[in-house]
């Protein structure tokens, strides 16, 4: 969807068409504002120095092959207010362009992230005060065991857990890890007979198995456990032995990015 006809044969078509874009947008922007009014600058995008949320709205680019830079946003632009990565962060290292975040954990794996809404004050087109304001957990979240353990430990611990009475839609949400040497008939059964009665709300179980090498613990997991990147150097090992190189995995990136936009 970018205009990339009037680009460079060196240019990075996704990198120079956004940045195009956003030169024209904020052009029409400058044009409508009236004095003393601010423009406020928004993006559904990977930025350039941007730390990656374990789970964002879409998978980004290993290697930030097209992380976009900061300096898509021009320097009469007062606040950036950035989505996609759910971990809350500037972008880089400037306090005006910044991702708050999700206001709330969209999967276990965001358990330990600290949640917020960003407020934002503004005098004219001055920025007087950037303040982040927690969001509080309202349903906990919890990991058993701390670290991934033998299937008998893991249900010695969930039988032992504690957790207070509580309406239904309090309760916590649990995520359980087994160490496993082979797959477990019946697991999901014996975890939730281990919490028989417990307040407590059973979101995921991981298992994690004791393998030597990748291909074998590969072989046991799911398919949506398991990422392309995984499935490609399992596949290029078991050709050419050893890891793809930089190149290879670029060309393998490029093309996965390839694939996505025409399923988009």
């Amino acid at each position: 969807d970018l205009r990339t006809e009037v680009l460079g044969e060196d240019d990075d078509r996704l990198i120079k068409g956004v940045e195009t874009l956003y030169a024209e947008m904020t052009q029409a922007a400058r044009e409508q504002k009236k004095m003393n009014q601010a423009l406020i600058g928004m993006g559904h995008a990977f930025m350039a120095s941007g730390k990656l949320s374990e789970m964002s709205e879409r998978r980004v680019l290993g290697g930030n092959q097209h992380a976009l830079p900061a300096s898509i946003f021009a320097d009469d632009v007062s606040y950036v207010a950035l989505g996609h990565l759910h971990l809350p962060q500037m972008v880089a290292k400037q306090e005006h362009i910044r991702y708050s975040g999700s206001p709330l954990p969209l999967s276990m794996s965001e358990r330990r992230y600290k949640h917020q809404v960003v407020v934002v004050e503004l005098d004219g087109e001055q920025v007087v005060e950037i303040e982040s304001v927690m969001v509080p957990r309202v349903v906990d979240m919890l990991k058993v065991p701390a670290s991934p353990a033998p299937l008998d430990q893991v249900l010695d611990e969930l039988i032992a857990l504690e957790s207070e009475e509580m309406p239904r839609e309090q309760q916590p949400l649990l995520e359980v890890h087994v160490l496993l040497d082979k797959p477990q008939a019946l697991l999901r059964e014996k975890v939730l007979q281990a919490l028989d009665g417990k307040p407590v709300r059973l979101a995921k179980i991981t298992p994690h198995y004791q393998q030597q090498d990748q291909q074998d613990s590969l072989g046991h997991r799911r398919l949506s456990d398991v990422s392309p990147q995984q499935v490609f150097a399992l596949s290029w090992s078991k050709k050419y032995d050893g890891e793809p190189n930089e190149e290879m995995s670029a060309a393998f990136e490029s093309l996965l990015f390839q694939l996505e936009d025409t399923e988009a």
